[in-house]
């Protein structure tokens, strides 16, 4: 009996190496990662082929022969992208070079920055919800990461170098990857899964659930010439408690939004994608229509809380104790190689340093002018 698995065909009845018969090398691939290796360059990278994005402190590169990471990178993170960084700025980041070879049943991933990680590790800790886990299938030396009830891996890394299955989707996770090592590095941030904005020259944190309407109520107030600092990932510099721009594209889901929103989104393009969880959004780049919010940084003076959507918005100053930490996570970047209890106490520094609301959403813009009054007020 034939079947197919992961986009890889077998035969149920057979063993061993020819239970892989559609590749390009006797074994399977993540067995015999040497052979594979032998098809791609061992030439260093040149710095000048990559796309050079400034996050916050430290520069990316990605230098992709994969088109497909490289558009949508380039998409997501336009309004980071940098001129070339000097030499030493680009050692301190991270350069992320994919090879590709027709043919081949895997590519290869490089990284290269000033200390190296455990990839298989950070990716575990980075997406622990998504099924990820280490299979016991890698050569000497080598580690794999597949999917629970999945017989196979579609990722197998050893130090800097990692080899992904070309019939995976494997662009996100590693664009993913890429990205939160270099938030990972700098210390002094704290990353947050937060909306951010500036209103009257103070920072505001827009913190809940998915689907809480972080998006919606960030690009309400935006759109009232507010200024716009992201709708997903929100940089608070800690110490300083400062938030810093962190404006990837715009991610829109469907329903209500704003009237001036809506007015402002009427005829602009947008790409539409598939999220991890199922829910289909629409990505806009936020300088297209929201051309007044150039972002600087600005002290962080509020957090509100989103809770469940009511007919009318309503909000509930209160002061934050330890446990409410919970509330407002960093990202697991954030923790990797530091102590977890010194970045929580950064954490409930910062919290009882501003004023803290439950925010109960209503219509956007009826929302939006509640949390006016309410900065306005102070």
């Amino acid at each position: 009996m034939v079947g197919l698995v992961r986009g890889v065909r077998f035969d149920s009845d057979a063993t061993g190496p020819s239970a892989y018969l559609e590749s390009s090398v006797p074994c399977p691939w993540w067995q015999q990662p040497a052979e594979l290796l032998a098809r791609f360059s061992d030439q260093p990278a040149k710095l000048c082929s990559a796309d050079w994005y400034r996050l916050v402190d430290r520069f990316l590169g990605i230098d992709s022969e994969d088109r497909t990471l490289r558009q949508r990178f380039g998409m997501l993170y336009s309004e980071f992208l940098a001129p070339f960084p000097s030499p030493s700025e680009a050692t301190e980041g991270v350069l992320c070079r994919i090879q590709v070879r027709e043919g081949a049943p895997a590519h290869l991933v490089t990284f290269t920055a000033p200390s190296e990680i455990s990839i298989v590790d950070f990716m575990l800790a980075l997406f622990p919800g998504r099924g990820y886990v280490e299979l016991n299938q890698a050569a000497d030396g080598w580690r794999s990461l597949g999917v629970v009830g999945q017989p196979f891996p579609f990722l197998t890394a050893r130090g800097s170098q990692v080899l992904v299955e070309a019939r995976e989707a494997w662009q996100p996770l590693i664009a993913n990857c890429a990205l939160n090592w270099v938030m990972q590095m700098q210390s002094e941030l704290l990353f947050f899964h937060a909306a951010a904005v500036a209103v009257r020259g103070q920072g505001v944190l827009l913190a809940g659930e998915k689907g809480a309407g972080k998006s919606t109520l960030s690009l309400a107030l935006a759109a009232q010439d507010h200024e716009f600092f992201g709708d997903e990932i929100a940089a608070v510099r800690a110490g300083k408690f400062e938030l810093t721009p962190f404006r990837r594209a715009v991610s829109v889901r469907s329903g209500p939004q704003a009237p001036r929103v809506q007015e402002k989104l009427k005829n602009k393009s947008f790409v539409t994608e598939t999220f991890p969880d199922g829910t289909v959004r629409s990505r806009a780049l936020a300088r297209e229509f929201l051309p007044a919010a150039g972002a600087s940084p600005r002290p962080l003076r509020w957090v509100f809380f989103l809770r469940g959507f009511e007919p009318r918005p309503r909000a509930e100053s209160f002061h934050p104790r330890l446990e409410d930490v919970r509330l407002l996570a960093p990202l697991a970047c954030t923790f990797w190689g530091r102590p977890f209890a010194g970045r929580i106490t950064e954490v409930a520094k910062m919290l009882s340093s501003v004023n803290c609301y439950f925010l109960y959403p209503g219509r956007p813009e009826d929302t939006a002018e509640m949390v006016e009054r309410i900065v306005r007020s102070k």
